[in-house]
């Protein structure tokens, strides 16, 4: 249950459900051999150097910036992870149209007013509903689902009721929320050279097309790495020899599938590789060294000025992390695989150099 903000003084409460929720392995659990109990761990830290106790008020997080420890207090570092209360912000109205299938990067969730606090909420979220659908337009909000979560921009789409021939509700009304993409998550994908099909190649790809379509329904494909496990579980319980193997419904059916095209697929490469082509004849050489080795030197895309500029500006962190592991093999740095420690191995080696 949260708040919609449509402004400093007006608001109301919606609930939010998942329409899509992903299904996980349950973490397995520690148990003591003798009595099956479960097991509590806990964890304490010692100084490294008198090896005494560290009670809580005796550490301190801290993060390296510009060559600089920045020592943290506890309770600065919870008032890092404190962006705002959760709820759902209005910023503005945006149409429709502006909203592109290649905006999605996570299974929408549906927002449905909440009569429980305040009463009257259906009636001020049905005229914003009414209104939206009326001009075609999408609501952009701020929204923080819980304390500590960074927020996101998302936008609110707004979804009419249906009802069958019965007059039975088939969609209720509301706003689905689609998250959007923040500019870091689109990227640009470096294409090959286009090579037009012309209209044969295009009528045979779309035979083929139509020989392989079925009905999709998401009931009908179950999760193979889930039904192993519990296959897996099951043997165990029942102390069988071994687990029966899950079959898994997501790989294609090649034998169907080619009895269904039959000559169509041949007749397909026939019109669009050339009469010598040989998919297996192709090997990619590689370009050795004197001593037999294959020499292989990583790929730079900064000078060693600008790397030196970084670090005395403090600036690494703005790099990226396959950029600062070229340039620790480069220089044939032991930098580790986190980011923190790829700065710290380049900010040592130029300091010194």
């Amino acid at each position: 249950r949260l708040n919609l903000y449509l402004n400093k003084d007006l608001s109301l409460a919606v609930s939010v459900y998942n329409l899509v929720q992903k299904a996980y392995k349950p973490y397995p659990v520690k148990l003591y051999r003798e009595t099956n109990e479960l097991v509590r761990t806990k964890t304490r830290m010692f100084s490294g150097k008198t090896g005494s106790l560290l009670l809580p008020s005796d550490t301190k997080r801290a993060q390296t910036y510009g060559n600089r420890q920045i020592v943290l207090e506890k309770e600065e570092t919870e008032e890092l992870k404190r962006f705002e209360s959760p709820g759902l912000f209005l910023i503005g109205f945006k149409p429709l149209s502006m909203l592109k299938q290649h905006h999605h990067i996570k299974p929408s969730q549906f927002i449905y007013p909440d009569e429980s606090l305040v009463s009257g909420n259906t009636t001020l979220f049905n005229a914003l509903l009414m209104k939206c659908l009326e001009k075609k337009v999408m609501a952009l909000c701020r929204y923080t689902a819980r304390r500590n979560t960074p927020p996101r921009f998302v936008a609110l789409v707004p979804q009419e009721e249906e009802v069958d021939e019965q007059k039975v509700q088939v969609a209720p009304p509301g706003f689905h929320i689609i998250f959007l993409p923040y500019a870091d998550d689109k990227r640009n994908v470096d294409f090959t050279e286009r090579v037009p099909a012309n209209r044969e190649q295009v009528d045979k790809m779309k035979e083929i097309i139509q020989k392989l379509r079925f009905k999709y329904r998401t009931d009908s494909f179950e999760n193979p790495v889930l039904q192993q496990h519990f296959k897996n579980l099951e043997a165990l319980a029942l102390d069988m020899t071994e687990p029966e193997q899950a079959e898994d419904l997501t790989m294609p059916k090649a034998e169907e599938m080619n009895r269904r095209l039959g000559n169509l697929v041949e007749e397909f490469k026939q019109l669009v590789y050339p009469p010598d082509y040989n998919p297996d004849g192709k090997a990619v050489k590689q370009k050795q060294a004197s001593d037999g080795q294959t020499e292989k030197r990583p790929k730079v895309e900064i000078s060693k000025d600008e790397l030196r500029s970084h670090v005395q500006k403090g600036t690494l962190g703005k790099l990226t992390v396959p950029v600062l592991k070229d340039a620790c093999r480069l220089y044939r740095l032991k930098g580790g695989g986190k980011k923190q420690e790829l700065i710290d191995a380049l900010t040592e080696y130029f300091t010194e150099h």
